[in-house]
């Protein structure tokens, strides 16, 4: 039974290994260059998922390539602007292999694309050095080209790895992450504060314009109000003067109604807030109150 058991173990392993040497796989999202003595050509890839035969090693070689977009993050690196200051950026490249043949060919390799994407996204992100600090960072999304910046290196990249038939699909180029130096801080500090003095020193002049311009109007309506007052004043007073000479004209006829009417008038003076009711001749009175006249001289008639 040991013996058995013993056997069975060896036969799987040996069926492993024989597996392993003879047979390959090809996975769903991969491409597959397989080497006769480590020379291919355009018919050694394969495609189509599944199952394969090949020779032992080293007379085949399975190389698989994922067909996946591949990310690259660079690091951190230093750019001058076009108005020399220095912002740090962090990139990334997404990519994918499209020609595994060609890919096999030009750079053999997953790390060795890499180098060369890395090397060629540090050359293209001189870009950069075209715009100013504020087309980088600024308040006003409007304003900020980073998206610009990006689009153009994309482009670039794609032309290149086009030109050098590496047999991969630049897919995006991007900026990750936008980080500012000491000094360039500081005279961020700087520039933002000498901004905001100068719109409150805009506001306040354009405030003592508005006053102005409120108390000019104020006096201007002031004095329309004046002349118009003014105006109906004298045409009040002209009517007043009209009316008074034909009711001293009226009067002059009927001095006896004058009299009665100005003791009437005298006695809602003496008397306010009161009501009474007196016959005309309880008004003689009156004459007993008013200031005598001067005698007449010696001698007058």
């Amino acid at each position: 039974m040991r013996n058995l058991t013993t056997a069975l173990i060896a036969t799987i392993i040996a069926l492993a290994l024989l597996a392993y040497m003879f047979v390959y796989r090809v996975n769903f999202d991969e491409h597959v260059v397989k080497t006769w003595w480590g020379a291919a050509d355009e018919n050694s890839v394969i495609k189509e998922p599944g199952l394969g035969l090949k020779a032992p090693w080293p007379m085949h070689k399975i190389h698989a390539f994922t067909t996946r977009v591949q990310l690259l993050e660079q690091e951190l690196a230093q750019f001058q602007t076009s108005d020399n200051n220095s912002v740090a950026l962090q990139t990334y490249v997404t990519w994918r292999i499209v020609d595994p043949y060609r890919f096999f060919v030009a750079l053999q390799n997953v790390e060795q694309a890499r180098d060369v994407l890395g090397t060629q996204m540090s050359n293209l992100l001189g870009e950069v050095s075209r715009y100013r600090f504020d087309q980088l960072v600024n308040l006003d999304p409007a304003k900020i080209k980073l998206g610009e910046i990006e689009n153009n290196c994309t482009d670039q990249l794609r032309s290149e790895v086009a030109r050098l038939d590496y047999g991969i699909a630049i897919e995006q180029v991007g900026i990750r992450r936008l980080v500012l130096p000491e000094s360039t801080t500081a005279k961020v500090f700087e520039r933002m504060r000498s901004t905001r003095e100068r719109l409150a020193a805009s506001a306040a002049q354009e405030g003592q314009n508005e006053a102005v311009r409120i108390t000019a109007e104020a006096e201007r309506v002031k004095g329309q109000i004046l002349s118009f007052a003014n105006a109906e004043a004298a045409k009040i007073r002209s009517e007043g003067l009209k009316d008074a000479g034909t009711r001293y004209a009226t009067f002059a006829d009927n001095t006896e109604l004058a009299v009665f009417l100005r003791q009437v008038d005298t006695m809602k003076k003496i008397l306010p807030d009161s009501t009474l009711v007196l016959d005309a001749n309880a008004l003689e009175f009156l004459n007993l109150i008013r200031t005598p006249q001067a005698a007449p001289a010696e001698g007058a008639e």
